[in-house]
C-alpha cells in the first residue's frame, strides 16, 4: 500500500492567508532546503504529526547534488583556470575552493543523513506556539512569511549580481558553474542556519513578554520589588512557563544537532575567503599582486558578503544568549526575596515562590544556546576568527618573504 504525501497539503499551506500556524510557512523553507539537496525528505499527510519517508526522488536529488558538489570541488582543484603572481595565493585560492566544497558535502550527507529528525525542528517549534497562544502571545505569521520571502530573495539576487560583477569578463561555462554553484551553496546555508536562529530567539522572546505580562514587578532600584499580578491561577501560569522554557532550550538543542553543521559550514566557507582576501590586501601593499586584483568590485563584494555571514550568524546567536541574561534580570527583584526569606515583602503565595525558585535553578543550569558542540554562536566567535586569521596572516606572510627571498 502506497503511504500517502504530505505534498498537496503543504502546496496548499504555502497559498494559504491569513498565515495561521508555523506550518503556513514551513513549505517555502522546506523547498528551499529539498532543492539545495538538504531536505531530501517527504513529508506524510498530517505533516503536523512529524511523520517522513524518503521518496526514490529524495535520493536522486540528493545524488545530483551530492555528485555535483563532488564535480565542482575536483574541478576546482586540479583545474587551472588562472595564474598567480604569488604561489601562495595560488594555493590560497585552491583552498578557498576546496573548503567551500568540502563543507557543503559534509553538510549534504549530514543533513541526509538525519533527514527524518529535522522535521520534528518544525513540530516542536509548533508545539511550543500553541502553548505561548495559550498564554495570550500569538505570533504574526503572516510578517514571518513575508520577512523570510524578502531576505531569500536580496541574498539570492546579491548572489547573482556579484557573479555578474565578479566574472563580467568572458570565462568558460564550467568556472561559472563552479562559483555559482558554490555562492548558491553558502548562500542557502547562510540562509538554513540563520532561520534556525531566528525561530528559538523568537519563541524566546515572546516567552519573556508572556512573563513580564503575567508577572510585573513592580519598585525601583533599592525599592522592595513586589508582585503587581496576583491571582489564584498564577502559579498555573508559572508551571507553563517553566516548560514552555524547558521545551525552547530543548528546541535549541536539537537546532545546534540539525543545523549546527549548516552554520559551520557557512563560518568555514566564509573564514577561509575572509583571512586569503587580507593576505592577498597585504601582497598589494608589498607589490606583489597588482592593486586591481584586490580592489576590484568583484573582491570587494565578495568580502562583504562573507563578512556579513559571519557576523550576522554571532549577532543572531549573542541575541539569542543575551535573552538568558535578560531572564536572570527579570528575576532579579524576586529572586532576592527567596533568597533572603522575604515572602511577606513580596505578598506571593508560598506556592509561587516555590516555582519561582524552581525558575531560577532551571535558568542556571538550562540556556537556550545554538552552539555546534565545541563553541556558542556569539561574539567570540568574531574575536576566535580575528586571532586566528592574524596568526594565519602572520605564517603566509612569513612562507611569502622566504618564497620571495629564494626566488
Amino acid at each position: 500500500m502506497k503511504t500517502p504525501t504530505g505534498n498537496r497539503e503543504l502546496f496548499r499551506s504555502l497559498f494559504r492567508f491569513p498565515k495561521r500556524d508555523v506550518f503556513d510557512c514551513v513549505p517555502l523553507h522546506y523547498l528551499i532546503l529539498k532543492m539545495s539537496g538538504m531536505g531530501c525528505i517527504t513529508p506524510k499527510a498530517g505533516v503536523r504529526n512529524g511523520s517522513t519517508i524518503t521518496t526514490l526522488l529524495d535520493v536522486a536529488i540528493f545524488v545530483a547534488n551530492l555528485a555535483l558538489a563532488v564535480s565542482m570541488m575536483v574541478y576546482g582543484t586540479f583545474v587551472e583556470e588562472r595564474n598567480s603572481q604569488s604561489p601562495i595565493m595560488y594555493i590560497g585560492v585552491k583552498m578557498v575552493n576546496f573548503t567551500c566544497y568540502a563543507s557543503t558535502i559534509y553538510g549534504l550527507i549530514s543533513c541526509f543523513v538525519n533527514r527524518h529528525e529535522i522535521w520534528k525542528f518544525y513540530n516542536e517549534a509548533y508545539t511550543i506556539d500553541a502553548m505561548l497562544a495559550a498564554l495570550g502571545d500569538r505570533t504574526n505569521f503572516n510578517h514571518s512569511f513575508a520577512l523570510f520571502l524578502a531576505y531569500y530573495s536580496v541574498s539570492m539576487a546579491a548572489c547573482c549580481l556579484l557573479i555578474g560583477v565578479l566574472y563580467r569578463e568572458t570565462v568558460s561555462w564550467m568556472l561559472l558553474l563552479n562559483l555559482g554553484y558554490s555562492y548558491f551553496c553558502l548562500t542557502t546555508f547562510h540562509i538554513v542556519s540563520l532561520t534556525c536562529l531566528d525561530v528559538v530567539w523568537v519563541r524566546n522572546l515572546r516567552l519573556n513578554r508572556v512573563f513580564r505580562r503575567q508577572f510585573s514587578l513592580e519598585g525601583g532600584v533599592g525599592e522592595t520589588a513586589s508582585l503587581s499580578v496576583h491571582g489564584p491561577n498564577q502559579a498555573v501560569v508559572l508551571r507553563q512557563i517553566m516548560q514552555i522554557f524547558d521545551l525552547i532550550s530543548d528546541l535549541a538543542d536539537k537546532g545546534s544537532f540539525y543545523y549546527g553543521v549548516q552554520i559551520m559550514v557557512s563560518i568555514a566557507g566564509s573564514f577561509v575567503y575572509l583571512l586569503f582576501y587580507t593576505f592577498a590586501f597585504t601582497l598589494v601593499v608589498r607589490s606583489v599582486l597588482p592593486f586591481e586584483s584586490v580592489l576590484d568590485a568583484g573582491p570587494i563584494m565578495s568580502y562583504l558578503m562573507f563578512a556579513y555571514n559571519v557576523f550576522v550568524v554571532a549577532f543572531f546567536g549573542n541575541a539569542l544568549k543575551q535573552q538568558l541574561s535578560c531572564s536572570h534580570f527579570i528575576m532579579c527583584p524576586c529572586s532576592a526575596c527567596v533568597v533572603f526569606g522575604l515572602v511577606p515583602a513580596c505578598g506571593c503565595h508560598w506556592v509561587t515562590m516555590f516555582l519561582l525558585r524552581l525558575f531560577l535553578m532551571q535558568l542556571g543550569h538550562r540556556s537556550p544556546m545554538i552552539t555546534c558542540g565545541l563553541f556558542p554562536f556569539d561574539w567570540t566567535l568574531i574575536f576566535s576568527i580575528l586571532s586566528t586569521a592574524a596568526t594565519y596572516i602572520i605564517i603566509l606572510l612569513q612562507f611569502e618573504s622566504a618564497g620571495s627571498s629564494s626566488g
